[in-house]
């Protein structure tokens, strides 16, 4: 890195996070909390106090003791937080600003590695430095910043195991197995924040095996003994297979404290079989299916269910996949509705127009405003990065995170959407919208691929204008 990129960085850095407290102080610094923010709160309170992880305030299950419902590392963080320098909120709320401002470093340091290989440094830096730039004023992430939620940590280790990846694969010897178990160990804490990515981690060690694989077969093409054969082999495998294990092992000791907590064999959470039954019911609605946790559409779904908090999980996966085998033409009929949650505005609009309406306190020429500028901005990352995605050159990062992509679309096409779970795809689209804008005149614009682009561009414009003509209809009435 050249003196003058350092002194870009670094300034990229002190803005990200200048931005960051200046939304704190925006959005001020004692406002309540709502939604998901009151049970992350109650949990690490209970932590700091020495009660352990578990809520009673879940808006599904009110009054009722929860101690596995959600992935506890965010939780048990704001509480080890607290034990250290007080039960402040604003203690969690700066907390969420320095993760924010880490991950543009993050962002920006994988994007120039992973792009390095197919250009020059200098264009690599650039690149790096506008993927950097997305992430730092990107407006969801300014406001998630701020929020009591998981997914700023989630974000952060997410993209640090990306990143601790790409180091590996440029180093050799020790330097990358370091590495390489400093990847797999930030895996293993972001499924510990969010358990989403669990299923994805054979997939993840698949991939880092080809990619040793050929990594090596390269290196040694000539390699005909058996001895030199399965050395290169190992050199592929025990890397793959380090992975899934130091993953299970970040994540053992608490499925050990719920061994010892319920008696039985719980890996990480117990909201999956709920959610998969809250997408995929009788009741389910057809139309903004995220809207299945307002009270008066998750009473039908509920109220089946038995009271105990392992005996719910598995008979809400019980019926759910009953259903889902019984009605599969139903199924199928929600996921277009279920994309375009997940895919919709960050603030849906929809629920913006319906609190405007009711003067819930929405109805200000700058809150809107405010709004607009959001929804422009990720329309405009979204379609940049779809794009750069679908033009750039076929590579290992490439299927990695377009594999990841998908893979974390279908998780939610399975269960159901909204627009904030798409936040953890924002660093890709950012990184591949930056390529885009670098890399433009460069581009082989085939034809198939624009093809592809076009019906991307088109489903997204779709979703959008849903989204829209439903909050102008509220509004209209």
């Amino acid at each position: 890195m050249t003196r003058s990129h350092s002194r870009l960085l670094a300034a990229l850095l002190a803005f990200a996070f200048a931005l960051r407290v200046l939304f704190l102080l925006l959005a001020d610094i004692h406002a309540p909390l709502t939604g998901d923010e009151l049970a992350y709160q109650q949990i690490a309170e209970h932590v700091a106090a020495g009660r352990g992880l578990f809520q009673t305030n879940n808006p599904f299950f009110p009054g009722q003791a929860l101690y596995a419902w959600q992935a506890p590392l965010y939780p048990f963080t704001l509480g080890a937080l607290y034990a250290l320098l007080g039960n402040q909120i604003f203690f969690a709320k700066l907390f969420g600003v320095l993760v924010g401002t880490a991950t543009v470093y993050v962002v920006y340091d994988a994007a120039r590695r992973v792009f390095r290989a197919a250009t020059d440094k200098t264009r690599a830096e650039r690149i790096a430095l506008g993927a950097g730039l997305i992430v730092a004023v990107y407006p969801g992430f300014l406001t998630l910043a701020h929020l009591l939620l998981s997914e700023g940590l989630f974000i952060l280790f997410l993209m640090g195991a990306f990143d601790c990846l790409a180091r590996a694969l440029e180093g050799t010897g020790g330097r990358r197995w370091a590495w390489l178990v400093a990847g797999a160990l930030a895996w293993g804490l972001a499924t510990l924040t969010r358990g989403l990515t669990l299923y994805f981690t054979p997939l993840l060690a698949l991939w880092l095996g080809a990619t040793l694989w050929r990594e090596t077969k390269a290196d040694a093409p000539n390699a005909r003994a058996d001895g030199a054969s399965k050395r290169l082999l190992l050199k592929a495998i025990l890397p793959a297979l380090g992975l899934m294990l130091i993953t299970l092992a970040v994540i053992a000791p608490y499925t050990a404290r719920n061994y010892f907590q319920f008696h039985q064999f719980v890996l990480l959470e117990t909201k999956g079989g709920v959610n998969l039954w809250l997408g995929n019911s009788p009741y389910t609605p057809y139309e903004f299916i995220r809207n299945v946790w307002k009270v008066g559409v998750r009473e039908p779904m509920l109220k089946v269910l038995p009271q105990d908090e392992i005996a719910r999980d598995r008979a809400a996966y019980a019926l759910a996949l009953e259903y889902m085998r019984a009605h599969p033409l139903a199924v199928l009929a929600r996921v277009p509705a279920k994309f375009a949650d997940f895919w919709g505005f960050e603030r849906n609009l929809v629920d913006v127009a319906e609190a405007t309406r009711a003067g819930g306190g929405w109805n200000s020429v700058a809150k809107i405003m405010m709004d607009l500028y959001g929804a422009a901005a990720y329309m405009i990352i979204a379609l940049g990065g779809m794009a750069g995605l679908i033009y750039a050159p076929r590579d290992r990062w490439k299927i990695l995170f377009g594999g990841f992509i998908l893979y974390f679309l279908a998780l939610h096409l399975l269960i159901f959407g909204d627009g904030r779970f798409h936040l953890p795809l924002i660093p890709f689209l950012a990184l591949y919208a930056a390529w885009l804008a670098a890399e433009r005149q460069r581009v082989a614009y085939a034809r198939t691929r624009t093809g592809w682009v076009v019906v991307g561009a088109a489903l997204l414009l779709a979703t959008w204008t849903r989204e829209a003509w439903a909050a102008w209809q509220m509004l209209g009435h």
